[in-house]
């Protein structure tokens, strides 16, 4: 992916939006327009948007910008949410750990400790659908940055 950018700001609005529709809270230094995050929270964002193609592929999926490409339905995800979820999951820790983050019991951000810096497999189930709830959202990534989830070539 040459620019991560617009999957990665959709990433980040969608977000947005849904904290907002959803009532529950963003941290305050991440409850701001993509254009104005940090550069390592824009950086976490661009990571997301970067693994989104190998995600997919696990499943047989890929994104398109052909206008008349047809989108997958909601179910050919939901049919394989959970090898997407685990590779969503091993991409996440992936790019966490290259930036000096460890596994601790307690979540500790001025440390780089998360209690989620174990296997898929070893996760609580509530940790387990954060990726899930992640990867059943990533029509509406692609749909806000202009593209679609289309079956793999």
């Amino acid at each position: 992916m040459n620019n991560p950018d617009p999957i990665a700001a959709a990433i980040h609005e969608t977000w947005r939006a849904l904290s907002a529709a959803q009532g529950w809270r963003m941290q305050p230094h991440l409850d701001r327009s993509y254009a104005d995050l940090a550069e390592p929270d824009k950086e976490d964002n661009r990571a997301a948007a970067r693994r989104m193609a190998d995600v997919l592929s696990r499943a047989r999926l890929t994104l398109s910008s052909d206008p008349a490409a047809v989108s997958v339905p909601p179910a050919t995800i939901e049919a394989a949410i959970e090898v997407m979820a685990a590779a969503e999951h091993k991409g996440w820790m992936a790019h966490r750990a290259a930036n000096g983050w460890t596994h601790a019991p307690v979540r500790n951000d001025a440390a780089k400790q998360h209690p989620s810096m174990i296997e898929y497999k070893d996760l609580a189930e509530a940790e387990k659908e954060k990726d899930r709830n992640n990867v059943r959202h990533y029509p509406e990534f692609a749909a806000r940055a202009g593209l679609k989830i289309v079956p793999l070539a």
